[in-house]
């Protein structure tokens, strides 16, 4: 008798411990995809932004300082991913998440609330400025709190598979928010999108906070945890000693997934507008399109990592084949700026771009031990997206007006998958390791 309860009660610790995990799971996915929404949805407003707070007699210099802020958003993640993944490793996944949370929704209220240069001047892009610094702040110690917990979360079978919702969810914010921004621009008139429409967003961003802070009370409290390992050299100084070689690899790694995320996904309706000459309330349906794709895919692909043992194969053959398909998919947009056409190509391009980046983060995560993930993620995913991802729509635009082709996005989104590709290779497979 006393054998047939204490194996019920295994039993039932057992099941009560896999719906924890799955809760904590989809905790960490929805949280992570409110806070990506708060954070991208600026770029699919850059042009009305561009115009409302960086007011210039030349169309393209507004976009340009307005992109640049959107850059503005990636300086603080560096000292955010430090700060806040430092903060994650010693207190626990769980605080620095809710900490993240709140500063996120915080930063999104201001840019939400901020009136326009016409109405007080230079203080209005200051203040949208100083938002996005605050924005990149967050998000710099939301990416390995919450990555950490998706692997770390469920055992040890089906890390790839979990790990792929990091860019799952980055997917479903750019569908969220250029799902939103279409319909704004087909509802309303030009006047009411640019006079109130496009603070919508940014205060249903707001507004959605709270649902992530009660997602997150599901996460175990992991304090505990996190002090039991006994860091006794501290936590920066064992990652930039004993795992300098796997942070370098893994920045240059990341270098080309978030330039192509950025200019395939969230730049990719300013160009429909802006080159292309497409309307807003149609250019936006390639954000969807992109987003769609990537929420679809990379879940399976990281799926298919798990199934076939390796990370690095689906990351060298996806980003091999989007290298190649690059200039004669933006050739062809140009040549048939239709948005059936520049919709078809965008997909097709994200397809072997979720293929060649789902299983990235699970590379990412499992190439550091527990005690100094969080912060080693976190750092070099903040020092990639900050030099390189948060610039990418500047670069492109700079680009575009100072070499007078429409090509040059393909370049230069080439040119840096390549560098990731090479740095993917040196680092060594981990599908099968332990991550403990």
């Amino acid at each position: 008798m006393n054998t047939t309860t204490d194996a019920r009660r295994t039993l039932d610790a057992a099941g009560t411990n896999r719906i924890s995990s799955r809760g904590a799971v989809a905790a960490a996915v929805i949280g992570n995809w409110l806070e990506f929404f708060d954070f991208t949805v600026y770029g699919f407003f850059a042009v009305i932004i561009g115009r409302l707070f960086f007011p210039s007699t030349d169309p393209t210099t507004s976009l340009l300082l307005s992109v640049a802020t959107f850059a503005a958003g990636f300086i603080t993640r560096p000292l955010g991913s430090v700060m806040l993944g430092v903060y994650a490793d010693r207190k626990g996944r769980k605080a620095a998440l809710n900490l993240t949370i709140m500063l996120m929704a915080a930063s999104t209220g201001l840019i939400a609330l901020t009136p326009t240069y016409a109405r007080i001047g230079l203080a209005a892009p200051l203040l949208i400025v100083f938002a996005r610094l605050v924005q990149g702040f967050s998000q710099g110690g939301e990416f390995g709190a919450a990555t950490s917990t998706l692997l770390e979360q469920g055992g040890g079978t089906r890390r790839g598979f979990r790990a792929s919702w990091q860019l799952a969810t980055q997917g479903g914010a750019a569908l969220m928010g250029a799902g939103i921004a279409a319909a704004l621009a087909a509802a309303l008139s030009k006047e009411a999108l640019e006079s109130w429409g496009w603070r919508v967003p940014f205060l249903l961003g707001v507004l959605i906070a709270p649902v992530g802070i009660y997602l997150r009370r599901r996460l175990a409290d992991d304090t505990s945890s996190a002090h039991g390992h006994g860091i006794e050299r501290g936590v920066l100084h064992e990652l930039f000693t004993a795992h300098l070689r796997p942070l370098v690899l893994i920045t240059l790694t990341v270098m080309g997934g978030t330039v192509s995320t950025y200019i395939l996904t969230f730049y990719m309706p300013t160009y429909a507008i802006h080159t292309l000459g497409l309307p807003m309330s149609l250019s936006m349906l390639v954000g969807v399109a992109s987003g769609l794709v990537m929420l679809i895919t990379c879940p399976l692909f990281g799926l298919v990592s798990d199934r076939i043992g390796s990370r690095k194969r689906p990351i060298l053959f996806g980003r091999g084949v989007l290298v190649v398909l690059l200039f004669p998919a933006f050739m062809l947009m140009n040549r048939f700026a239709q948005l059936s056409v520049v919709m078809s190509l965008t997909a097709l391009m994200l397809v072997f771009y979720s293929m060649g980046s789902a299983s990235e983060f699970a590379l990412m995560c499992e190439s550091f031990p527990r005690r100094v993930r969080a912060t080693g993620i976190s750092i070099a995913y903040a020092v990639s997206v900050c030099v390189f991802g948060g610039t990418a729509q500047l670069v492109a635009t700079w680009l575009i007006r100072v070499t007078g082709s429409k090509l040059a996005p393909a370049g230069y989104v080439a040119a840096c998958v390549a560098v990731s590709l090479v740095a993917v290779s040196m680092l060594r497979e981990t599908a099968n390791e332990s991550i403990d």
